[in-house]
């Protein structure tokens, strides 16, 4: 059975969509396929992609000094970041075991992948907790920090998080920069799921502080909806990526000469073959003839003046997009249309709940499970589970700009149909 993503009952895990214009625009990457690596091959790729990456640098206030690429994803996004920031630090293997990474208790397991990847499988894993409203707790972290030092182990990185994929909860990142800046620790900030929630009005006060971060990665696959395979990897400092990923001597194989004055992004990756990402990444912004080698989008404005998604005629306003913003979901969850249901107040678009009445114990989780197959028997809807500090919740995920409010309706009706048939 082949699950389709962009459907608008879709509320499992994180919905990839697909936008027509970005569609075409990856059949005409693969068509011309240019190699967007190397300046002096195809200056024009490798101005369009730069013209991406200043765009969304300025989107969350990084400064001119920052570099980055485009990648396949966050996971590659990450790794560049952490073997940047091993570098930066200059760490030798040999004290890789002394190192410390903090994460919260929601952070994706991604990165524990992409350190075991960089060689780094050694370093200490400490988990923070979270606050009350799931965000990493700061004076806990500035606590395990001082310990760290003292016991003669290397804080070496804080990996935090602009919507946890499970909660979609937002680390106090302004908070955990001075905990970083006060003890030399390098911040990384994950907003592969939640960066893009930046264009909302409502909600662009939890990104206070990401500016900071020594290094970011988002994903436009995932908030600018365009097919996978598109994510982006940005560092404060150009130099720092620079030396991490670049080949030495750089005469190794043939001359590769610029009249440009960005950087090779064959050197910002570890990458040395890529297809075309910026093409299917960007093509709902612009046309051909709308693009403007100065680094601005012709239609970019709209996302700056509106706080509406204009781009594709398909997109509701941002505020009905997230639940923070007052959407449809929180107000049917919170009243008596399903009576015995406990939710957890979400910050983004990710809304976790579960039913308790008349449940005990270990029945609870059992129970929402049975739930959960009821909800998703008549395929209407695709519902996910999850479980947050030890607790099973039901979790639903609006994320598919072609999800409306009768969609939610329709979820919202498939669970009091499910409890009406389990609880008789």
């Amino acid at each position: 059975m082949l699950m389709r993503e962009g459907h608008p009952g879709y509320f499992a895990y994180v919905p990839g969509n697909s936008l027509y214009p970005s569609a075409i625009g990856d059949f005409l990457a693969a068509a011309f396929n240019p190699y967007a690596l190397v300046n002096y091959a195809c200056p024009a790729a490798v101005e369009m992609q730069h013209s991406l990456i200043r765009w969304v640098a300025r989107l969350f206030g990084y400064p001119e000094s920052c570099a980055g690429n485009l990648t396949s994803g966050g996971t590659v996004g990450n790794l560049i970041a952490m073997a940047t920031a091993r570098d930066a630090k200059k760490l030798q293997a040999k004290d890789y075991h002394r190192c410390v990474v903090y994460l919260s208790e929601l952070t994706h397991d991604g990165i524990e992948k992409v350190l075991h990847t960089i060689g780094m499988g050694e370093a200490v894993i400490r988990k923070i907790p979270v606050t009350e409203r799931f965000g990493m707790n700061p004076e806990k972290l500035a606590e395990a920090v001082e310990k760290d030092t003292q016991e003669g182990l290397i804080p070496f990185a804080i990996a935090a998080t602009t919507g946890t994929t499970d909660v979609g909860s937002v680390d106090p990142i302004a908070k955990l920069a001075d905990v970083a800046e006060r003890h030399g620790v390098w911040l990384h900030v994950d907003a592969c799921y939640g960066g893009f929630f930046v264009l909302c009005d409502s909600v662009k006060h939890l990104f206070k502080g990401v500016e900071r971060a020594d290094s970011f990665t988002c994903d436009p696959h995932k908030g600018l909806f365009v097919p996978f395979g598109a994510g982006l990897v940005l560092v404060r400092n150009w130099k720092q990526l620079l030396t991490s990923n670049r080949r030495t001597p750089v005469s190794t194989l043939q001359d590769r000469p610029s009249f440009s004055r960005h950087l090779n992004p064959e050197d910002l990756t570890f990458e040395q073959s890529t297809h075309f990402r910026e093409f299917h990444t960007s093509s709902e912004f612009h046309t051909s003839s709308e693009f403007h080698t100065s680094g601005e989008f012709h239609t970019i404005r709209e996302f700056r003046t509106s706080d509406e998604f204009h781009t594709s005629g398909e997109f509701h306003t941002s505020d009905e997009f997230h639940t923070s913003g007052e959407f449809h979901t929180l107000g049917e969850f919170h009243t008596s249309a399903v009576p015995g249901l406990f939710v957890l107040e979400p910050q983004l678009s990710i809304v976790l709940f579960r039913y308790e009445a008349g449940q005990q114990g270990g029945d609870v989780a059992e129970f929402n499970l049975r739930l959960l197959g009821q909800v998703c028997r008549d395929g209407q809807v695709f519902l996910a589970s999850t479980t947050v500090l030890g607790q099973l919740y039901l979790r639903a995920c609006v994320f598919a700009f072609r999800t409306h409010r009768e969609h939610v309706d329709t979820l919202v009706s498939g669970l009091r149909n499910g409890l009406k048939e389990l609880l008789g």
